[in-house]
Order: structure tokens, then sequence, then C-alpha cells
């Protein structure tokens, strides 16, 4: 029997009412610190898991660093009410304090500063450092704004993990995103109001809500994928020892870890019976218009990373095509056309920003060409790092001690 860690990252932010100070990290929907959010109802779900090697790690990150005490205060309070139930662990900012003491020891440079609880990516690599300090086998990547119903639910993720599918090795194996009625796909209304539309950027969910389809159609229950959900997401060693994800991706890790993946010569697989309930709240209109200037940044920057991989030692040369419907449609030469209409339709009114839409998007150029090679830099230490970590007793038992039960 494999041994899994389920990471389940938990973003707070400040309560209801309270003025966002800007500088605050993005993130989709962080739970106000004065609400209850949806981690419990997550844990409380997971009690249905039929499987005995297992264990949970809580990862807790705030929108800003005066929130951190506060959110993993929060955080403690929730998990410890499960503490009959699992092997449960929270990590918080003031355990990464501490795990960075250790590494400083071990002499790893420059990349300690990417060992973070900032920003989706930098959350993603530190749930694959605790997976691989824990001696799991697998990670499995849960959202807080979730639930689980099948029982056999890690039975299924680890069915195919580490095997051979179509003489490709099995790294990596996504699930399906089900509703609160139990479908994957865009309601009749909500797809019949976006497909009609000509702009990527506003037909994005139809792009992928199509993506999914066509996977769908293939009659195995295990099929290659371009893409996948990083709220269930599951990751063998193999895959997770050699593979980061990218700290300089703005939004959609989990499709970038991917991308990653692929060019690094591994295998990601959609397997269609693994599935979990994905209960979000509702966006805001504001947020829509940030979540798609990150969506912007980050797919003019995957494109660049593509464009030249090639270059460097290990990598391999991915076509857009190769990730087609999606996200290999936003890879393409006239993504800055449909971005600028897009940002035009979708921009709130009353916001006041600094830049205009044109110079936000040759900003997104640029950086996508200022920070690529330092993506493939870290890529190229990750392995070493994570062998670096593993030899450390003193990292193991440190978090061995923030189990609760």
């Amino acid at each position: 029997m494999a041994k899994v860690t389920i990471a389940i990252p938990t973003y707070w932010t400040w309560g209801m009412g309270k003025s966002i100070p800007s500088g605050d990290t993005i993130y989709d929907h962080p739970t106000p610190l004065d609400q209850s959010g949806t981690l419990a109802r997550l844990l409380e779900s997971l009690k249905v898991i039929d499987y005995s090697d297992f264990n949970i790690v809580v990862l807790t990150a705030a929108t800003n660093s005066s929130l951190v005490k506060a959110a993993a205060s929060k955080v403690n309070g929730i998990i410890e009410r499960f503490n009959d139930s699992f092997q449960i662990m929270q990590f918080a900012p003031h355990n990464l304090k501490i795990l960075r003491q250790h590494l400083k020891k071990l002499d790893l440079g420059d990349h300690i500063i990417q060992i973070s609880l900032c920003g989706y990516p930098n959350v993603r690599n530190v749930q694959l450092i605790i997976t691989h300090v824990l001696g799991s086998d697998v990670m499995v990547g849960l959202d807080d704004d979730e639930i689980v119903t099948d029982k056999g639910y890690l039975n299924k993720a680890v069915e195919f993990i580490g095997k051979e599918k179509d003489g490709n090795f099995v790294g990596g194996v996504a699930g399906l995103y089900l509703d609160r009625q139990g479908n994957y796909e865009l309601s009749e209304k909500e797809r019949g109001r976006k497909e009609k539309e000509s702009n990527l950027f506003i037909r994005k969910e139809v792009i992928m809500d199509d993506a999914i389809l066509s996977l769908e159609r293939n009659s195995n229950r295990l099929v290659e994928t371009p893409f996948v959900f990083g709220g269930n997401m599951v990751i063998h060693r193999n895959v997770f020892e050699k593979v980061a994800f990218d700290p300089y991706i703005t939004r959609g890790e989990d499709v970038d870890y991917l991308i990653n993946g692929r060019m690094l010569g591994c295998h990601f697989f959609l397997d269609k019976d693994l599935q979990i309930v994905h209960l979000p709240p509702k966006p805001t209109p504001c947020t829509d218009y940030f979540k798609l200037k990150q969506d912007v940044i980050r797919f003019i920057y995957e494109r660049y990373k593509l464009s030249i991989a090639k270059a460097y030692l290990g990598f391999k040369a991915i076509a857009p095509e190769e990730l087609d419907p999606y996200p290999g449609c936003f890879l393409r030469k006239n993504v800055e056309n449909h971005a600028l209409e897009a940002l035009n339709w979708v921009r709130p009114g009353d916001i006041g920003e600094t830049l205009s839409l044109e110079e936000f998007v040759a900003a997104a150029n640029q950086y996508a060409q200022q920070v690529s090679h330092k993506y493939f830099r870290f890529q190229k230490e990750w392995g070493k790092i994570m062998k670096i970590i593993e030899r450390d007793t003193g990292i193991r038992k440190y978090l061995m001690s923030l189990m609760l039960s």
C-alpha cells in the first residue's frame, strides 16, 4: 500500500468589511478571519475515506504578513477537532521560519528564498517538500473549498500512479471537479452565454469544458491529459523529486506544473472516476478582473517558456498544439489581441490603475523574458534540493513533531 500525504492549502485574509491594503498577495477567494471558512467541512468529509496509510498536512497562508499569527491560530483551532480521526498537522509561516533555519545549515544558498508560503506555486512547492520529508510515496492535493464523498477516493488516487500506461510512466493523475448537482460540465445556461463569444479569455470556461468533454469521449477510464486541477491532483514521488512548481507563475500553477513536467519528460493522466465536489464561493467582478490579469501574465509567460525550453539541457520542446485545446490555444501568437479585448470588457469602471492596458500587456511580455531564466535555474537545482533535504534527519524529526496524532 502506497503511503499518501494529503496536502491542503488554506488561505486567509482580513475580516469582512476591511479595506484591502495594496501589496497584499492575491488569492481567488481567501477566507476572512472573522468567518469559519470551509476547511472543517473538507476535513469532516475525509472521515469517509477507507484507506489506512495516509496523513494530512494543512498549509496555512495569509494575504498579509500581519495576519499570519491569527490565521495559524484559527487553523489550529479547526484541525484540533480532528486529531482523533487523522494523523494531521498544520504547517504555518512560523513553521516555515524554523524549516528555513534548518535549510540554511544545508548550504542551499539563494534557493531558500523560493521556499515560501506566499503565492500559489510557493505553497504548492512546500506541499512537495513536506510530502518528501515525511517519506510518502504519493502526494494528493486537495483544496479547502471541496468535499470528498467517495470512501474509495484514495484507493482510486493510488490505483494507477507509479505504473505504466501505453508505455509511459504514470507520474501524475488528475481527477474531475463536480458541482453541487454532481455535474462536471458547464450548465446549458452558462455555456450558452459564453460559447458564442470569439474572445479566448471570455470563452475560457467553455474551452476548458470542451477539453474535459474531449477526454470523456475516450472510452478508457485513464486518459493522458494536457491539463489538471490542482485541487484533485496526485503526484508520484518520482515526479515531485524531479519537478518543481514554477515560483514565477501568477496563477494556474497546476496546469503549469503539467507543462513543466512535460518539458522534463513526465506524463499526466486524467482518471475519470477520481472525483471531488467543488464548492467555491461566488466571485466578485473585481476578483474576475484581477484573475484575468493574472491569466494574461501567466499565458504570455508560459508561451515564452515553451519557446526557449529546448535551449536548456534536459528540457524537451513542447508545441502549443500538444496541449490543445486547453491550455494550448492560449499559448499561440495572437494571445495579446485577445487579452486586450477581454481586459477592456471586464475592467471595472471605477478602478484606478497607473498602467494602460496596452502597457500592462507589454509589461507581461517583459516579465516573461526577465524571469524565465530564473525558473530554469531553479528547476535545475530542484532535484539537488530534494536530495539534500531528504538526507537531513533534523527536518524530518521537526515535521513529525507537528503531527497531532
